[in-house]
């Protein structure tokens, strides 16, 4: 390794921590194997156009359904420390919080290698969401009607436009207990005040709730790792986004150790949506104690896209799209490389049809689709059936973390070579480890030689019909088969009364179910559509 050497933030350092980090980075890039010190304290960051997005956002400009407008390819947004092209940062930041100012994408880790961030904090100055308080608290029925005031905090104010209903939670702060109440109808008072109706509000404490909305789904990731390699952070913690919290595409070896997606002190609610997401990644992806809390959404989604094959050339040269709802996380054109291995599949089923080797491939992100020249023909009659990359599926660790309290799954194995392994899950509204090909998310593949061990599920899955706490299965619309290989369920405690099973499996060939102790509602295991198993 070539010698090191140290800078401090203090050197660059003005009134302008935008920019001060700017002229930092472009130091850094021609400065290989540098560590950089960040001298503790909280800087803040803001372009005009990261103001204007989350002024947009706040006023109703972009609509009610704004995430097709701030979450495409061509949507213009900025970027805050942008690591492009640097080689061996190791960033020392202990102490440090980066405060945002507006919608953009605080951290970039694009086109770099070797690099370390270590103790950095991520919060906004205007939280990406709004907390308010319960104020007025009517029952109308037993059967869970009611109508109630909520009160937005000083630095919450809303306006008529103001998005609120794409996903919201009431919860009670002494105990941290999410209340799962359905709001009907939002009614606008003033910009600290609006009127709900609710159903199903059975467990309102009418002395203290507390309310939490977003106003985005999807925008750009607080940490983006993309076409990058040898990636570290290390005690690295993100409060809020208007997002996800970090997502990674296209990158070599990426490991977080110590890492937190939680709400900064006094709050419930942390990323709008995923605490991480990972997609067509090679290499290790390894979590280590990491802590999830309270984020929008999953844990972590590990996956290849399945693509659809749009226009034949020839027998073995076509166009490739991926069709995912939102289009891809990172906003970036998924498209194999040459020697990559394409695996076909049938969308409909997720059963394998065959594998190929790419003999050229051409991206056109402008168009959003790739051309793609295989080794050898594909059948006559591609319908319903789609591609993907399996050589871009990492190996994934999941070792030591703790989540708790969040909405959706915790985590979604789809590759293939994972261990999830000494983990805590509590209060998840969905299913604690869910390992499963996604054909309506046009995620995939279908996992395989997968090891779920001696993990703790607590209260975890009480929102979702016909699944396990663990779960394991082809997610499709008429799966047939045995798509899953080789998975391994052993060793794990899960206390889950309201979960209809606490393990539930389908679709494999070659499974192991033993030493596990379970409490669930209907039926502590159940195993449907499996070849070669074991089960205890």
């Amino acid at each position: 390794m070539a010698d090191r050497n140290t800078v401090y933030f203090s050197s660059f350092l003005t009134d302008d921590h935008t920019e001060s980090f700017a002229k930092a980075m472009e130091y850094l890039r021609s400065h290989p194997y540098t560590t950089f010190v960040i001298e503790p304290g909280v800087y803040n960051i803001t372009t005009p156009l990261a103001r204007e997005i989350q002024m947009n956002v706040m006023s109703g400009k972009y609509g009610k359904k704004q995430e097709r407008i701030i979450f495409n390819p061509k949507f213009e947004y900025s970027r805050g420390i942008d690591f492009y092209g640097q080689t061996g940062t190791v960033v020392e930041a202990h102490g440090v919080t980066i405060m945002v100012d507006g919608f953009m994408e605080p951290i970039s880790l694009r086109d770099c290698e070797d690099v370390e961030l270590c103790g950095l904090v991520i919060d906004h100055k205007r939280k990406p969401y709004s907390r308010g308080v319960v104020t007025k608290f009517e029952k109308l029925s037993e059967e869970g009607n009611a109508r109630a005031t909520i009160e937005f905090e000083p630095q919450c104010p809303i306006q008529p436009g103001t998005p609120l209903d794409l996903r919201y939670i009431f919860t009670n702060p002494s105990t941290y207990v999410d209340i799962f109440a359905e709001v009907t109808s939002f009614e606008f008072v003033d910009e600290y005040h609006i009127n709900v109706e609710l159903e199903n509000a059975y467990h309102f404490d009418e002395n203290y709730t507390e309310f939490y909305t977003v106003h985005t789904y999807h925008s750009r990731p607080a940490i983006l790792i993309e076409r990058a390699s040898d990636i570290k952070l290390t005690d690295v913690t993100v409060h809020s986004q208007p997002g996800m919290g970090i997502v990674g595409n296209r990158s070599h070896n990426v490991t977080l150790s110590g890492v937190s997606v939680i709400p900064s002190i006094g709050h419930h609610m942390a990323t709008n949506t995923d605490g991480t997401h990972f997609t067509s990644m090679t290499g290790l992806l390894r979590f280590e104690r990491c802590t999830f809390e309270a984020q929008g959404d999953d844990f972590v989604n590990v996956h290849a896209y399945y693509q659809a094959i749009i226009e034949r050339v020839s027998p073995t040269e076509f166009y490739m799209q991926e069709k995912t709802p939102d289009g891809t996380h990172a906003q970036s054109l998924d498209y194999p490389d040459v020697g990559d291995t394409l695996e076909l599949t049938n969308i409909k089923t997720l059963e394998f049809a065959d594998q190929y080797t790419v003999v050229e491939c051409e991206p056109l992100p402008d168009e959003w689709k790739c051309r793609v020249v295989l080794d050898r023909p594909l059948p006559e009659n591609t319908d319903k059936l789609v591609l993907a990359d399996v050589t871009r599926l990492p190996r994934l660790e999941v070792v030591g973390c703790h989540a708790r309290n969040h909405f959706a799954r915790s985590i979604l194995v789809k590759t293939r070579n994972a261990l999830i392994e000494n983990n805590h899950f509590y209060g998840v509204q969905s299913q604690a480890i869910r390992v499963a090909p996604e054909a309506g998310w046009y995620e995939g593949v279908a996992p395989a030689n997968v090891v779920i061990r001696g993990n703790r599920i607590v209260n975890c899955n009480f929102l979702s019909e016909d699944r396990g706490a663990i779960t394991v299965l082809a997610d499709s619309e008429d799966p047939n088969g045995q798509c899953m290989k080789n998975i391994v369920i052993e060793d794990n405690i899960i206390e889950c009364p309201s979960s209809d099973y606490g393990i539930l499996v389908r679709n494999v060939d070659g499974l192991t179910v033993r030493r596990n102790k379970v409490i669930a509602r209907c039926e502590n295991v159940k195993i449907e559509a499996c070849t070669n198993v074991i089960c205890e």
